[in-house]
């Protein structure tokens, strides 16, 4: 444990953590509404190390915010390039902890880094937990997030169905995309309730106006029942798996719509 807060701190001092991207697509017409950064570790010695097991020990000792501030920077700059080069990718989902919100320069901190990367407001959304938004006004969170968003920044809860949100906070004047938890979605084809709960979370979502995302979907029967409830943003490994940012842009670049090639006619046929 100590060695592993050792390498944790040189890893930071590094910025030795890399993002992978993972795409969120439409199940209708194949279009790509989004993509999730996530971290990943490639320790010196140890190979890629879990993020299960680094993120406990690094949200204990402290050290998240550090690490979340390199990941956004990486994803942003990254997403930056795609966006000059015309490359389609819907929005960039950062994860963002209650942690990280808490600190008194977060929202100054993003801002200037979408500015120095030139990636505009509305190409990045932030993914908080419940727990994050239920937390108390006291402790700005609140305030801040409404700034962020009123700044082009769309907002996403995650693992929707697992925590405590109040519904009050479920509407499109805070939050513009549930995400489904994957506990829900896997053998939903087999589980009666996991239908059930998925039907009424979407239909609830649709009801408000906010779009909403599945997450976790790995079988073609999981795709074709979100398909029939009328869940058709996915997330997962039946889509594609976390990829490194070279290998991300060789997916992304592959999906673009191909252009109507111009034929030049010659002689008499001009």
């Amino acid at each position: 444990r100590k060695q592993l807060e050792h390498d944790i701190k040189v890893a930071i001092s590094e910025r030795a953590f890399q993002v992978y991207f993972q795409p969120q697509v439409s199940l209708t017409d194949g279009t790509i509404s989004g993509i999730e950064a996530l971290v990943r570790w490639n320790h010196h010695e140890r190979g890629m190390i879990s993020p299960g097991e680094f993120i406990p020990v690094a949200e204990k000792c402290g050290f998240m915010p550090e690490i979340g501030r390199i990941v956004i920077s990486k994803a942003i700059n990254e997403a930056a390039e795609w966006n000059r080069a015309g490359i389609a990718f819907g929005r960039l989902a950062v994860n963002v902890s209650g942690t990280e919100l808490r600190e008194h320069d977060f929202d100054a901190f993003l801002f200037e880094t979408l500015e120095k990367a030139g990636l505009p407001p509305q190409k990045l959304s932030l993914e908080i937990v419940e727990s994050v938004i239920l937390d108390d006004e006291k402790t700005g969170i609140a305030a801040k997030l409404r700034h962020i968003r009123a700044a082009g920044v769309h907002l996403e809860l995650d693992d929707f169905g697992t925590g405590y949100a109040s519904l009050s906070h479920v509407n499109p004047n805070e939050i513009d995309r549930l995400k489904i938890d994957r506990r829900f979605v896997q053998n939903i084809h087999e589980n009666g309730d996991n239908s059930k709960i998925v039907r009424a979370i979407t239909e609830l979502a649709r009801g408000l106006g906010i779009s909403i995302v599945a997450e976790g979907a790995e079988t073609e029967a999981e795709l074709d029942s979100l398909m029939a409830i009328g869940c058709d943003q996915v997330q997962g490994y039946s889509i594609a798996f976390p990829m490194p940012q070279d290998k991300a842009l060789e997916w992304l670049t592959a999906r673009m719509p191909k252009k109507a090639k111009l034929r030049v006619l010659q002689g008499s046929l001009a």
